[in-house]
């Protein structure tokens, strides 16, 4: 039955309640206890009264069985006809629906099979659900629709609850230790005149009563150096901040975090804290100082090493960055080792922000147990305390978990003098076009010139380590509620119509749209021979991120054929040249596959060849897919997308972490690598291959090549 059938049901359902003069919204009810505790202490023959809402009703005649689950547990329920009398067993049957909430007040018994049952003597309606569940076995799976419909994912998905029990237990165990540690919790500004305290883009609103611009806080930092100038000794808040910038699995707009300050500490006494807080907090949350995080374990036990920028990139890189005292002499050392920085434009970068990309690039992702990071370039840390041995960088460190930065802490900049020089060479980049450059702060400036005690001071996103806590890819599925794009009919959005939820659907991946299914299809022969395909790639081809790509490409091919028994090589040059045009086409689509065909027919290449080139851009050449070698290539280098974004969110960026579980999971985000385009994947159908068996082929065949493609 449709849903949408389903609700006019319960409508009337409503209608007849209340012609009969029985409220289905009431205001209270008496409860024995929860139903954890009803599991606990249940005694057959002991009575209890119970409420929950409805999640399983199976009738057998004159016998029901149902399931009631409220905040702590399930429990079964029955109604026996003869035990009843006729006219609440026939409104339990006629008139309760599973997602409604009742209450049942009964005697506790074993049942043949020794299933704890309470033996329902009484029953009300307490409020009446109109839209029915998702169906029981599936559930809500995709974390689109898990993120919009949170109420249908607590309700459907027992391992949603208890990550978010977890998360409470987290915080609340963070506050008393805290508290213990004679910190106090105050509360600072979240609409602010001034954004401050971290290098960021802001949220920007305006207040109307005063008629001035005000900013979301990107961190309480100064607002809490203020009360430790003011005598607070250790202050935390605890609470939302915010930043405008990109979303993706490990970043959100906005999120939670702790920032503590301590009077007469530096950089050391922090980091030997943070070592004794968060083993207490795993100790007492997880009951172990070990995680295992999308199948990597990560050992919080003994002490945690120290390590500076120059050794891990001397390290990892064979670098020694105090071997080149300028950004030039640095991105020539850079070069020579044939280190790719990806988005990095050597023009712009400041020589800190450019040790810091290297960083990021060569060590961080390899650095999965509790390691610390200290002694950052001073451009990069412009509330930091200069290192009194070097005043090239600063006493600061971050707490790097499993290629993640957990937390931030600096031994805090205390002299006035010091601090206005930076915040006025950070209002400089601001006005070069910086948006995420530092406001100077004239009250905080002034604050600071009464004088400060020496501070250390230490930030942390709740959301991240929760997420590591939890064994969570996607910071969304650690947070509530987290900002999400309008859809039509929602809040907000355009229509104001009322539209039904899909759940179901949303669960579903995106299919091809054709149900045929072509037999294997081979390549023979190209007609060209393989040298003058080689050259004609290394000529056309140049660019690394078009050539990581099409060497994927190949790789599956070359899969496909395995799988098939067909011929691997050619295959594997069909990959390999289908975007041998990119370069000339990328912008005039409706020519891209047509003109690589005309320069690949110029060396010989056969008609079949081509036509799969020119139909795996169908949707701009207009060359329609009608063979197994059309769909096989379309959906092949398509997939190359999907894998590497996956890579790319796991710590190591590795293909050989990823499982075939985290890419299907993918399919289901249209979020997530949203220009890859999953119909187009889902025509793996039309070559004979379910999605999972594909997804395994396109993994398997891209770690033969993980070192050509960089993953």
């Amino acid at each position: 039955m449709a849903s949408t059938d389903e609700r006019n049901i319960r409508i009337e359902k409503l209608k007849k309640l209340r012609e009969a003069g029985i409220n289905p919204y009431l205001d209270r009810c008496d409860r024995t206890c929860m139903i954890d505790e009803a599991r606990r202490t249940a005694e057959d023959g002991k009575e209890y009264a119970l409420a929950g809402r409805l999640m399983l009703k199976r009738s057998f005649g004159k016998l029901i069985f149902a399931t009631i689950q409220d905040f702590t547990d399930r429990i079964q329920i029955s109604l026996n006809k003869k035990n009843l009398d006729e006219e609440t067993f026939k409104f339990f049957e006629k008139m309760i629906d599973v997602g409604d909430h009742i209450w049942v007040h009964g005697t506790i018994h074993h049942t043949e099979k020794g299933e704890l049952t309470l033996g329902v003597a009484e029953c009300k309606l307490l409020s009446k659900a109109i839209r029915p569940l998702p169906e029981k076995f599936h559930g809500i799976t995709d974390l689109e629709a898990r993120s919009r419909q949170r109420y249908l994912d607590l309700i459907m998905n027992k391992e949603t609850k208890e990550r978010f029990v977890k998360r409470t237990k987290f915080v609340n165990a963070l506050r008393e230790f805290l508290n213990s540690h004679d910190f106090m919790e105050v509360e600072t500004p979240i609409l602010q005149v001034k954004p401050s305290g971290a290098l960021a883009k802001p949220f920007k609103t305006h207040h109307n009563a005063l008629d001035i611009d005000m900013y979301l806080r990107i961190a309480p930092e100064t607002y809490l150096k203020r009360l430790i100038a003011g005598g607070f000794d250790r202050v935390y808040d605890l609470g939302r901040c915010f930043r405008n910038e990109g979303i993706d699995p490990s970043h959100l707009q906005e999120f939670t975090m702790i920032e503590y300050y301590a009077a007469y500490w530096n950089y050391i006494d922090n980091m030997n804290f943070t070592e004794k807080l968060l083993k207490h907090l795993l100790m007492t949350v997880n009951g172990s100082l070990k995680l295992n995080y999308q199948g990597t374990e990560i050992d919080f036990d003994g002490s945690w090493p120290r390590y500076s920028f120059r050794e891990l990139i001397m390290e990892h890189a064979d670098i020694d960055i105090n071997d080149y005292p300028d950004k030039d002499s640095l991105v020539k050392a850079i070069k020579a080792k044939n280190i790719t920085l990806e988005g990095v434009d050597y023009n712009k970068i400041g020589r800190g922000n450019l040790i810091d990309q290297l960083y990021k690039k060569v060590a961080r992702p390899k650095m999965i147990n509790p390691q610390f990071l200290i002694h950052h370039p001073i451009d990069l840390s412009p509330l930091a305390r200069r290192n009194d041995d070097n005043p090239m960088i600063t006493d600061r460190f971050q707490l790097v978990v499993n290629g993640w930065e957990v937390v931030n802490a600096y031994s805090e900049l205390i002299d006035p003098i010091d601090q206005l020089e930076r915040l006025e060479e950070q209002a400089r980049a601001r006005e070069k076009g910086d948006d995420e450059a530092m406001i100077k702060e004239d009250d905080f400036i002034a604050c600071m010139e009464y004088g400060m005690p020496p501070i250390s001071g230490w930030g942390m996103g709740i959301d991240r380590f929760v997420a590591l806590l939890t064994n969570q890819e996607n910071l969304r599925e650690v947070v509530l509620f987290p900002t999400m794009k309008l859809t039509e009919g929602s809040e907000g959005s355009k229509s104001e119509e009322t539209s039904e939820p899909t759940p179901a659907a949303l669960q579903n991946a995106p299919t091809a749209g054709n149900d045929t299914v072509y037999p294997p299809m081979n390549i023979d022969n190209i007609g060209a021979d393989n040298a003058k395909l080689d050259e004609l790639f290394k000529s056309k081809v140049t660019v690394e991120s078009r050539i990581a790509h099409s060497i994927s490409s190949a790789a599956i091919m070359r899969g496909i054929a395995k799988h098939f028994g067909l011929n691997e090589t050619n295959f594997w040059y069909l990959g390999l040249l289908h975007d041998v045009d990119w370069n000339d086409t990328e912008n005039d689509m409706a020519q891209h596959g047509m003109l690589g065909t005309q320069w690949l027919k110029d060396i010989g290449a056969n008609d079949a060849f081509c036509h799969a080139i020119q139909a795996h851009n169908a949707e701009h050449t207009g060359v329609a897919r009608s063979n197994f070698l059309d769909y096989a290539l379309s959906c092949a280098e398509t997939l190359t997308g999907l894998i590497s974004a996956t890579a790319k969110v796991y710590p190591d960026k590795k293909v050989a972490s990823v499982k075939v579980k985290s890419v299907t999971k993918r399919m289901k985000e249209k979020s997530f690598a949203a220009n890859v385009n999953r119909e187009i994947i889902m025509m793996c159908q039309n070559i004979g291959l379910t999605l999972d068996q594909f997804v395994e082929i396109g993994l398997k065949e891209m770690c033969e090549v993980a070192d050509q493609i960089g993953l």
